[in-house]
Parts: structure tokens; sequence; C-alpha cells
């Protein structure tokens, strides 16, 4: 019995030219799916900073022109008043639901950062003291620079590969919020770096008795019967007004020359010299300076404060 062969079904190759087209339609397919998928999880950084402000009273800003060589050109600041550690116990509670994991820090807890989770992606999110000084603490926002974090919460704190840039100040000057320690020269430095400062000529007020008397046998501390009143001040400006933190700064050369007397009697001893500006952390080195001298502790620099804090024999206090 003869059987009939079946005939077999060949598929012809497809011409180049189409195999190429056929490529080139899913490449660009591909393209469009990344881009989309790219798209929707491009987190909003102008909301996230809003929320993270409206949860610290905190102020949108401009960030600060040190800051324009890294992150992307939709970066965000936000200046908010307390140190990095309140700041961030009070972004932990306020955003602890969209917070990945615990904070971290690389520079010795000078800044700490983490990432908020959005609908749009991840945030980077920042804190460190305000280089420009006008907030005590500035909260930065960017994309993350090395992509989303990973699940990983365990793991070393690596994702923020870029820091943000430090203030430039001079060798030995300290950071304290609001105000910036500029150290002294040495006792003994040659001044041909930069010429040195004239120091302010103190205005002291003597009864016309004490003015005869000459300055080396002057009583370091004599009290007039009608003020009660140390008759000998070292301020180097008389007291004019009362300082304390306002909603609009006060400075002047009063403020500073509390700073300056303040940092003089801190202890451990820090030279330098304040900014100008009244602000909390200059009303902290009040308070103490106030418990230590048992004054009454309001942070606010009064005349009995002013005439304490002035004294020759005014009391050295531990820095806050």
């Amino acid at each position: 019995m003869n059987r009939r062969a079946t005939p077999t079904t060949r598929s012809l190759p497809l011409p180049a030219p189409r195999r190429l087209a056929l490529r080139a339609v899913a490449l660009t397919l591909a393209l469009t799916l990344l881009a989309a998928h790219a798209q929707a999880r491009t987190p909003d950084l102008s909301a996230a900073a809003t929320r993270t402000a409206a949860a610290l009273n905190g102020v949108l800003r401009n960030c600060p022109a040190s800051f324009d060589p890294i992150g992307t050109p939709g970066k965000q600041c936000v200046g908010a008043p307390g140190t990095t550690e309140q700041v961030r116990q009070t972004l932990t509670a306020a955003l602890k639901a969209d917070l990945y994991g615990v904070w971290r820090s690389r520079d010795d807890q000078r800044s700490v950062f983490n990432w908020l989770d959005t609908p749009g992606g991840f945030v980077y999110l920042r804190l460190q003291p305000d280089p420009d000084g006008r907030a005590q603490t500035l909260i930065y926002l960017d994309l993350p620079p090395d992509g989303d974090p990973t699940p990983d919460s365990s793991a070393p704190a690596s994702a923020p590969a870029t820091p943000l840039p430090a203030p430039t100040l001079p060798a030995g000057t300290v950071q304290m919020g609001g105000v910036t320690l500029t150290p002294l020269d040495p006792p003994g430095t040659a001044q041909a770096a930069r010429p040195a400062p004239t120091p302010p000529t103190p205005r002291v007020t003597l009864p016309a008795a004490e003015q005869a008397t000459p300055a080396a046998t002057a009583s370091p501390t004599v009290s007039t019967p009608a003020s009660g009143r140390s008759a000998r001040s070292l301020a180097p400006v008389p007291f004019s007004r009362p300082l304390a933190v306002q909603t609009t700064r006060l400075n002047g050369p009063d403020v500073l020359a509390v700073q300056n007397r303040l940092i003089r009697l801190m202890r451990p001893a820090r030279p330098g010299q304040g900014d100008g500006w009244f602000g909390p952390v200059t009303a902290e080195a009040v308070r103490a300076f106030q418990q230590a001298s048992a004054l009454p502790v309001t942070g606010r620099v009064d005349r009995a404060t002013w005439d304490r804090l002035f004294a020759p024999d005014a009391r050295t206090f531990n820095a806050p």
C-alpha cells in the first residue's frame, strides 16, 4: 500500500528591512513604557517641602547659593527653628508613617538624612545647621542622589552620596546654630596675615569722685546707693533696651556685646565672637548664665542681667 508524502511547510525568512523595522517598533514601545513609568514615579518636591514646613512651623525659602552646584534644579529648602535634633524628633513624630526607617548620619551627626515616601516616589530629606544663619536648621529636599533607598534598612547608610556643602568658615571656627564663633589670633601670633581690628573702648560712666581716682587704685566693684548697680561695667556700649527672641530678630552692637561676653564666660572656654543677631542659641546661653548667677531664668537680657553679665566678677557658666 503506497503512502502519500505529506508536504512540509517551511516559513520563509523575513526580509532584512522588515526585521529592522519590527525591532525599531519594539524598542520604541519599550522606551515609551519606561518613560511613562518614570514619569509616574517623579515625586513632587514642592508638595513635600510644603508638608515639611507645615509640620515644623517653618519657612519655604530659596536654597543657599552654596547649594547651586549640587542636586537637581527642582531642589527645595525649608528654614525651621530649633536644633537639628529637635527638628528630627518633630519630623519623626509628624511623618513617621512615611519615613524610610531610621535617620542616618555620615558626619558625626552634624547633619542627618532620611527618605520621605510620597505618591510620586521617594524624596531625599536632609537636616543640617543653616549655613546662612537665617534659621537655626535648614531642611534640604531633593530627588534621591542614588535612586530609591534599598529594602535593606539594616545596611550602613550609603545611599545619599552627594553631601551638602558646608559653609566656608575660617579654620577653627565653631558654628552654634545662628551664632558663628570666629577664632581670634592667639597671643604672640604675627598680625601680617590680616590687620588686627581696633578693640572698642569701653564706655564707662563713673561717679565724679571715682573719675579722679587713678585706675590702678580704683575698687573693682563700687555700688552706688541710688541704683544698687555696679558703678564699673565692662560693657562696650550702654544698656539701651531689653533683648529677647522676637519674630523680627534683634540685632546691633548691644546684641554683639552680649554674645561676646557670654562667649568669654563659657566653660570650657570658646574663643571667638558673635554675629550680632539675637536668636534662640543666644537666648539659651543667657538662660545658662542666669541660672549660674542666681537670676530669674528667662533667656531675656533685662537691666539686671546686663549689669551682672558685664560686672568684673561675673560668674562663668557651662556652655549649653
